[in-house]
């Protein structure tokens, strides 16, 4: 049996494609996860990737994340409603 899967990713090429909000919702924010927490993004890998079949991290042992997170160049971000979290990305810049 053959599954094919989509993914979709959101890019913005130009600050003039945003949509300005001119009074920003109170209940939703956006935190850099800092100090790094790998146990963090293995959750989300985990409960997110479910239902996209990410399953290439899922061998993934505590030291791999640990080393993939502690690179300078990956910054995970939470957004948050109100203390529940709500969604979650990783930069790999």
């Amino acid at each position: 049996m053959t599954e094919e899967i989509f993914r979709n990713y959101l890019e913005i090429k130009s600050l003039n494609e945003l949509n300005e909000v001119k009074i920003p919702s109170n209940k939703y924010y956006l935190d850099l996860v800092n100090p790094k927490d790998f146990q963090l993004n293995r959750f989300f890998y985990k409960q997110i990737g479910k239902k996209y079949n990410w399953f290439d991290r899922l061998v993934w042992n505590d030291q791999n994340w640990i080393n993939y997170i502690s690179k300078t160049y990956v910054s995970t971000y939470v957004l948050k409603c109100k203390s529940e979290l709500v969604g979650w990305q990783t930069e790999d810049i």
